[in-house]
């Protein structure tokens, strides 16, 4: 064997990613809020950047009666600013107990002082997040004085807050009615994975009680806030600005790409009459060329896979979800003739406004099960929901099985297995049909 080296020349393709394709799929997967956080740091890093707020929101209609497009205005409503409706009085939790420990007129300096230590280590639940040994090191406190200072803390309104875990603030709830639940307090001090398994039969022979008590004691656990203190936790509220809205008017359906949010991108002005060849000049200039390109692909990418959303889901935009059909994002990308993973970006972390509501654009995606005797296929949304109806509507003594779903269901035409059916059960969080029994 003769070794050596011998320089070959041969042509392949291969796909790169420009700047301007990579920087035009980054913006494509933005939501409208991304968008501007995005746009926000470019002119931080761009001098020439400038960005203004935007003041209109463009829009593009289709008469689906015909192949007529137009183009119109939408003046959107830039007075309404939540922030100042949003009022720095909030009455917190601490506020609410520190006002009930002035009162209590028995209370020492000292024990306001322990008191106000534990209040600031309670958790937005209610729930006492530091252990009396350690708060009774850290003030320097015998254990009796702590004990004493969380007593007075579980006492207060709301009732269950200071305790320390879930069946604490259970039994303290309990214990502070009137007319005390001894099978409730008992079933919650002993009982408690018992009743999470909803083993009643158990627990009716070790109390020598009938199930039926057993089950209005667990009925009265229910009624028990967990989260006694959750009324006192307030977050500012986090609106939702649909990407894409999609109205009926006059008997048409108009797609609103809305960027009405999006900023304005325009050079600015102080480096406008500096000469173009100096080459970070044109490096920035260029930089925002590719952002606008970037922006203005975004914008109609979301109008057309809309349109191809609108085209296929025309009954659930008529009727509602009950009427919506499969679609996958490779239906899309076959009608459309763009990749797969374009629909995916366009279609990730944004919203739709619909006559029937706001959506995420995903969840207008899912994938269908046959019908018996016909071609069609029913959208797994549907039958989620058939599936729901039909639960809702058993009889609570005599729960009806998964396998006597499948059975309703397929007089309904939709074959289903057992599995899928107790597969889509569980993700809507609906129990077992032995979980789900009354006595």
């Amino acid at each position: 064997m003769q070794l050596g080296m011998n320089l070959n020349q041969y042509q392949s393709l291969k796909l790169t990613l420009t700047p301007e394709l990579r920087q035009s799929i980054n913006i494509l997967q933005y939501s409208s809020h991304e968008l501007i956080d995005y746009l926000k740091q470019q002119a931080v890093e761009n001098p020439l950047l400038e960005i203004k707020e935007n003041t209109s929101m463009e829009f593009v209609t289709r008469n689906y009666n015909n192949t007529n497009t137009s183009y119109g205005t939408f003046n959107g409503d830039n007075d309404y600013d939540p922030i100042i409706h949003y009022s720095d009085t909030v009455f917190t939790l601490e506020r609410h107990l520190l006002e009930q420990i002035m009162t209590i007129s028995t209370i020492t300096k000292g024990q306001r002082c322990i008191l106000k230590f534990l209040i600031g280590h309670l958790n937005h639940h209610g729930y006492l997040e530091i252990e009396p040994a350690i708060a009774a090191h850290i003030l320097n406190v015998s254990m009796e004085e702590m004990d004493a200072a969380v007593s007075t803390l579980q006492s207060l309104d709301p009732v269950g807050v200071g305790a320390r875990n879930l069946k604490e603030c259970l039994l303290i709830q309990t214990a502070a009615l009137l007319e005390c639940h001894s099978l409730a307090y008992r079933i919650i001090e002993h009982h408690m994975e018992d009743l999470a398994a909803k083993r009643y039969h158990k627990m009716a022979k070790l109390f020598n009680v009938t199930v039926q008590e057993i089950q209005e004691a667990a009925d009265f656990i229910k009624s028990l806030n967990p989260r006694p203190c959750s009324e006192y936790h307030h977050e500012m509220t986090q609106y939702i600005i649909p990407d894409v809205t999609v109205e009926k008017v006059n008997d048409e359906y108009v797609i609103i790409v809305n960027d009405s949010m999006i900023p304005q991108i325009t050079i600015n002005p102080l480096y406008k009459d500096m000469k173009n060849e100096e080459e970070y000049i044109k490096k920035k200039q260029h930089e925002v060329a590719i952002l606008m390109n970037g922006i203005s692909q975004r914008k109609y990418t979301l109008y057309k896979v809309t349109e191809a959303i609108l085209e296929r889901q025309s009954d659930f935009f008529k009727y509602g979800m009950n009427k919506l059909k499969p679609m996958t994002l490779k239906d899309l990308s076959e009608q459309l003739g763009f990749h797969e993973s374009t629909i995916s970006r366009a279609t990730s972390n944004k919203y739709i406004q619909t006559p029937h509501g706001l959506f995420k654009v995903k969840d207008l995606f899912s994938t269908g099960l046959s019908k018996r005797n016909n071609m069609d296929s029913e959208s797994s949304v549907v039958i989620k929901e058939q599936i729901k109806e039909l639960i809702e509507k058993e009889n609570k003594e005599k729960p009806i099985s998964d396998q006597m779903i499948v059975e309703l269901l397929m007089k309904n035409g939709i074959q289903i297995s057992r599995r899928t059916v107790a597969k889509y059960r569980e993700e809507m969080g609906i129990p077992g049909s032995s979980k789900r029994k009354r006595y």
